[in-house]
């Protein structure tokens, strides 16, 4: 699994096709958001905040699922190899 760290936002991030990604509880209070050119869809806890997950598509048309690793059960944090993504430098 490759991670991607954005510092800015404390997301962790790895990145799957959609027919891998399956939402088991939450769907009812997550909030949907869109900018720039309102391709990528950023979900957030309508609650707390946090943002779990995006969904859209790649270059070469794969939908593909944005999982913020944080918000899965079972991850051992302290052992992932991060890969630090500045996207404010590209």
């Amino acid at each position: 699994m490759q991670l991607f760290y954005l510092p800015q936002a404390g997301l962790l991030l790895t990145f799957v096709p959609e027919g891998n990604f399956r939402l088991a509880q939450g769907a009812d209070v997550l909030t949907d958001y869109t900018f720039n050119k309102g391709v990528v869809h950023h979900l957030f806890c309508s609650r707390c905040g946090v943002g779990a997950f995006g969904r859209g598509t790649r270059p070469d048309g794969v939908t593909t699922v944005a999982i913020n690793v944080r918000c899965l059960d079972g991850v051992d944090l302290d052992g992932l190899n991060l890969r630090k993504f500045d996207g404010a430098s590209l």
